[in-house]
Protein backbone atom coordinates (compact mmCIF):
# COMPACT_ATOMS: atom_id res chain seq x y z
CA UNK A 1 0.00 0.00 0.00
CA UNK A 2 1.44 3.25 -0.40
CA UNK A 3 2.20 5.54 2.56
CA UNK A 4 0.94 8.82 1.27
CA UNK A 5 1.40 12.61 2.98
CA UNK A 6 0.20 11.61 6.34
CA UNK A 7 2.07 8.24 6.87
CA UNK A 8 4.91 10.64 6.11
CA UNK A 9 3.83 12.77 9.14
CA UNK A 10 3.56 9.87 11.63
CA UNK A 11 7.35 8.71 10.77
CA UNK A 12 8.36 12.27 10.71
CA UNK A 13 7.74 12.55 14.33
CA UNK A 14 9.69 9.62 15.33
CA UNK A 15 12.81 10.55 13.01
CA UNK A 16 12.25 9.58 9.86
CA UNK A 17 12.19 11.70 6.79
CA UNK A 18 10.58 9.75 4.32
CA UNK A 19 11.85 10.99 0.56
CA UNK A 20 9.23 10.67 -2.36
CA UNK A 21 10.68 9.28 -5.81
CA UNK A 22 11.03 11.73 -8.47
CA UNK A 23 8.20 13.24 -10.19
CA UNK A 24 7.04 15.13 -12.94
CA UNK A 25 6.78 19.25 -11.65
CA UNK A 26 3.50 20.96 -11.05
CA UNK A 27 3.44 24.28 -11.36
CA UNK A 28 1.92 25.53 -8.18
CA UNK A 29 2.01 29.07 -7.14
CA UNK A 30 4.65 31.11 -5.31
CA UNK A 31 2.44 31.44 -2.23
CA UNK A 32 1.56 27.76 -2.50
CA UNK A 33 4.48 26.67 -2.15
CA UNK A 34 6.01 29.21 0.49
CA UNK A 35 2.71 27.01 2.93
CA UNK A 36 3.74 24.18 1.53
CA UNK A 37 7.44 24.64 2.63
CA UNK A 38 6.16 26.57 5.76
CA UNK A 39 3.93 23.38 6.75
CA UNK A 40 6.76 20.86 6.38
CA UNK A 41 9.20 22.82 8.31
CA UNK A 42 6.46 22.75 11.32
CA UNK A 43 6.16 18.96 10.70
CA UNK A 44 10.17 17.96 10.36
CA UNK A 45 10.46 20.36 13.65
CA UNK A 46 7.83 19.04 16.23
CA UNK A 47 10.19 16.52 18.15
CA UNK A 48 12.68 19.50 18.30
CA UNK A 49 9.45 21.87 19.36
CA UNK A 50 9.22 19.15 22.27
CA UNK A 51 13.00 19.02 23.06
CA UNK A 52 12.24 22.68 24.24
CA UNK A 53 9.53 21.89 26.59
CA UNK A 54 6.35 22.37 24.05
CA UNK A 55 3.71 19.99 24.29
CA UNK A 56 2.89 18.38 21.15
CA UNK A 57 -0.25 16.78 20.31
CA UNK A 58 -0.41 13.39 20.15
CA UNK A 59 -2.76 13.28 17.64
CA UNK A 60 -1.08 15.85 15.57
CA UNK A 61 -0.75 13.49 12.22
CA UNK A 62 -4.54 13.34 12.23
CA UNK A 63 -5.92 16.89 13.07
CA UNK A 64 -3.38 18.47 11.12
CA UNK A 65 -4.48 16.14 7.65
CA UNK A 66 -8.12 17.62 8.17
CA UNK A 67 -6.62 21.03 8.90
CA UNK A 68 -4.52 21.08 5.77
CA UNK A 69 -7.51 19.35 3.47
CA UNK A 70 -9.39 21.89 4.67
CA UNK A 71 -6.86 24.97 4.32
CA UNK A 72 -6.07 23.93 0.48
CA UNK A 73 -9.76 22.97 -0.50
CA UNK A 74 -9.57 26.03 -2.71
CA UNK A 75 -6.09 25.19 -4.32
CA UNK A 76 -7.26 23.64 -7.50
CA UNK A 77 -4.54 20.74 -6.61
CA UNK A 78 -5.34 16.63 -7.14
CA UNK A 79 -5.06 15.38 -3.68
CA UNK A 80 -2.21 12.73 -4.84
CA UNK A 81 -0.34 15.64 -6.45
CA UNK A 82 -0.76 17.70 -3.36
CA UNK A 83 0.39 14.82 -1.29
CA UNK A 84 3.21 14.56 -3.39
CA UNK A 85 4.38 18.08 -3.38
CA UNK A 86 4.12 17.55 0.74
CA UNK A 87 6.23 14.57 0.60
CA UNK A 88 8.84 16.33 -1.11
CA UNK A 89 8.83 19.49 1.00
CA UNK A 90 9.27 17.41 4.25
CA UNK A 91 12.07 15.28 2.44
CA UNK A 92 13.46 18.70 1.67
CA UNK A 93 13.31 20.34 5.10
CA UNK A 94 13.94 17.65 6.55
CA UNK A 95 17.40 16.70 5.28
CA UNK A 96 18.31 20.38 5.43
CA UNK A 97 17.49 20.30 9.06
CA UNK A 98 20.29 17.11 9.72
CA UNK A 99 22.41 18.80 7.03
CA UNK A 100 22.91 22.29 9.24
CA UNK A 101 22.42 20.67 12.54
CA UNK A 102 25.04 18.14 12.05
CA UNK A 103 27.67 20.01 10.63
CA UNK A 104 26.90 22.67 13.34
CA UNK A 105 27.41 20.16 16.04
CA UNK A 106 30.32 18.18 14.91
CA UNK A 107 32.19 21.55 14.62
CA UNK A 108 31.66 22.74 18.17
CA UNK A 109 35.12 22.69 19.43
CA UNK A 110 35.99 26.80 20.40
CA UNK A 111 33.59 28.95 22.16
CA UNK A 112 31.98 30.43 19.37
CA UNK A 113 31.66 27.14 17.43
CA UNK A 114 29.64 26.21 20.93
CA UNK A 115 27.53 29.49 20.42
CA UNK A 116 26.82 28.35 17.32
CA UNK A 117 24.95 25.00 18.34
CA UNK A 118 22.93 27.26 20.74
CA UNK A 119 21.87 30.13 17.73
CA UNK A 120 21.16 27.02 15.52
CA UNK A 121 18.19 25.94 17.97
CA UNK A 122 17.29 29.18 19.17
CA UNK A 123 16.42 29.54 15.65
CA UNK A 124 14.79 26.43 15.34
CA UNK A 125 13.10 27.52 18.47
CA UNK A 126 11.84 30.60 16.92
CA UNK A 127 10.21 28.86 14.12
CA UNK A 128 8.50 26.34 16.80
CA UNK A 129 7.25 30.17 18.57
CA UNK A 130 5.73 30.74 14.82
CA UNK A 131 3.99 27.40 14.63
CA UNK A 132 2.04 28.02 18.24
CA UNK A 133 0.79 31.16 16.31
CA UNK A 134 -0.13 29.50 12.95
CA UNK A 135 -4.07 28.97 12.21
CA UNK A 136 -3.24 25.06 11.92
CA UNK A 137 -0.29 24.33 14.33
CA UNK A 138 -1.68 26.51 17.07
CA UNK A 139 -3.49 23.70 19.13
CA UNK A 140 -1.53 20.76 17.64
CA UNK A 141 1.77 22.37 19.32
CA UNK A 142 1.97 24.45 22.30
CA UNK A 143 4.29 26.10 24.70
CA UNK A 144 3.72 26.26 28.26
CA UNK A 145 3.52 29.07 30.38
CA UNK A 146 6.12 31.28 30.91
CA UNK A 147 8.12 30.26 27.81
CA UNK A 148 11.64 31.37 28.10
CA UNK A 149 13.30 30.77 24.88
CA UNK A 150 16.28 31.92 25.04
CA UNK A 151 17.02 29.46 28.39
CA UNK A 152 14.95 26.82 26.54
CA UNK A 153 17.55 26.29 23.48
CA UNK A 154 20.73 26.82 26.23
CA UNK A 155 19.25 23.84 27.95
CA UNK A 156 19.05 22.26 24.43
CA UNK A 157 22.41 23.18 23.21
CA UNK A 158 23.64 21.68 26.96
CA UNK A 159 21.97 18.40 26.97
CA UNK A 160 22.83 17.85 23.04
CA UNK A 161 27.05 19.10 24.37
CA UNK A 162 26.99 17.31 27.66
CA UNK A 163 28.21 13.73 27.25
CA UNK A 164 31.52 15.76 25.39
CA UNK A 165 31.99 17.90 28.55
CA UNK A 166 30.97 21.12 26.29
CA UNK A 167 27.96 22.27 27.90
CA UNK A 168 27.65 25.64 28.70
CA UNK A 169 27.62 24.67 32.73
CA UNK A 170 31.11 22.49 32.36
CA UNK A 171 33.55 24.62 33.46
CA UNK A 172 37.22 23.06 32.63
CA UNK A 173 37.17 22.36 36.67
CA UNK A 174 33.90 20.81 36.53
CA UNK A 175 35.36 18.85 33.14
CA UNK A 176 38.61 17.62 35.40
CA UNK A 177 36.15 16.52 37.96
CA UNK A 178 34.08 14.49 35.61
CA UNK A 179 36.98 13.12 34.42
CA UNK A 180 38.41 12.01 38.08
CA UNK A 181 35.32 10.31 38.71
CA UNK A 182 35.57 8.42 35.21
CA UNK A 183 39.03 7.38 36.84
CA UNK A 184 37.91 6.60 40.49
CA UNK A 185 35.29 4.48 38.65
CA UNK A 186 37.70 2.57 35.54
CA UNK A 187 40.88 2.42 37.70
CA UNK A 188 38.74 0.65 41.06
CA UNK A 189 39.87 -2.35 40.92
CA UNK A 190 43.66 -1.24 40.67
CA UNK A 191 43.58 1.16 42.99
CA UNK A 192 41.26 -0.34 45.54
CA UNK A 193 37.61 0.26 46.78
CA UNK A 194 38.74 2.64 49.53
CA UNK A 195 40.86 5.35 47.79
CA UNK A 196 37.96 5.33 44.81
CA UNK A 197 35.76 6.32 47.44
CA UNK A 198 37.59 8.98 49.17
CA UNK A 199 38.09 10.45 44.92
CA UNK A 200 34.55 10.40 44.98
CA UNK A 201 34.21 11.72 48.16
CA UNK A 202 36.61 14.83 47.48
CA UNK A 203 35.99 15.36 43.93
CA UNK A 204 32.78 13.78 42.98
CA UNK A 205 30.19 16.47 45.20
CA UNK A 206 28.16 19.22 43.90
CA UNK A 207 25.33 21.33 45.43
CA UNK A 208 23.71 21.77 41.71
CA UNK A 209 21.91 18.70 40.64
CA UNK A 210 22.81 18.26 37.10
CA UNK A 211 26.71 18.68 37.90
CA UNK A 212 26.00 15.82 40.58
CA UNK A 213 24.23 13.84 38.00
CA UNK A 214 27.25 14.33 35.32
CA UNK A 215 29.98 13.35 38.33
CA UNK A 216 27.70 10.21 38.86
CA UNK A 217 27.64 9.02 35.56
CA UNK A 218 31.22 10.14 34.94
CA UNK A 219 31.93 7.22 37.72
CA UNK A 220 29.35 4.87 36.35
CA UNK A 221 31.10 4.87 32.88
CA UNK A 222 34.23 4.37 34.26
CA UNK A 223 33.25 1.57 36.18
CA UNK A 224 31.61 0.10 33.17
CA UNK A 225 35.30 0.24 31.46
CA UNK A 226 37.95 -1.45 33.88
CA UNK A 227 40.30 -1.85 30.65
CA UNK A 228 40.00 1.77 29.98
CA UNK A 229 43.63 1.87 32.21
CA UNK A 230 45.48 -1.25 31.89
CA UNK A 231 47.97 -0.67 35.20
CA UNK A 232 48.23 0.66 38.19
CA UNK A 233 50.79 3.09 37.42
CA UNK A 234 48.71 4.21 34.66
CA UNK A 235 45.73 4.89 36.77
CA UNK A 236 48.17 6.90 39.31
CA UNK A 237 49.63 9.29 36.58
CA UNK A 238 45.80 10.04 35.35
CA UNK A 239 44.56 10.46 38.67
CA UNK A 240 47.49 13.09 39.41
CA UNK A 241 47.14 14.46 36.32
CA UNK A 242 43.19 15.53 36.56
CA UNK A 243 43.36 16.09 40.58
CA UNK A 244 45.85 18.79 39.81
CA UNK A 245 42.99 20.88 37.27
CA UNK A 246 40.74 19.77 39.29
CA UNK A 247 42.07 21.36 42.72
CA UNK A 248 43.08 24.15 40.55
CA UNK A 249 42.56 27.69 42.43
CA UNK A 250 40.56 26.90 45.51
CA UNK A 251 40.30 23.59 45.14
CA UNK A 252 36.22 24.10 44.97
CA UNK A 253 34.07 23.77 41.80
CA UNK A 254 33.45 27.10 39.99
CA UNK A 255 29.80 27.68 39.89
CA UNK A 256 28.58 27.35 36.80
CA UNK A 257 26.90 30.11 35.08
CA UNK A 258 23.55 28.64 33.98
CA UNK A 259 23.26 26.18 37.06
CA UNK A 260 20.05 28.32 38.71
CA UNK A 261 17.41 27.13 36.23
Amino acid sequence: MKRGFWGTVSLTLIGVFAIGAPAPAFAQTQAQQDRLNRVAQYVVLAKSCEHFGMKIDPELPTKLENAFKYETSSWQIEQTTLDRLMIEAISRQGEILKTDLDATVSAARTDAQLRAVRNTLLGYGRTCMAATNDPIFSPLIVAPPGFDLEKAATDYADSMLEAGGLASWQTPQIQARGDLMMLAGACRSKIGAARSDALVREFGQSDEPKVRNYYSRSFDEGLADPDMISTLAGCNRAIQSSRVKAASSSGREAKPASASH
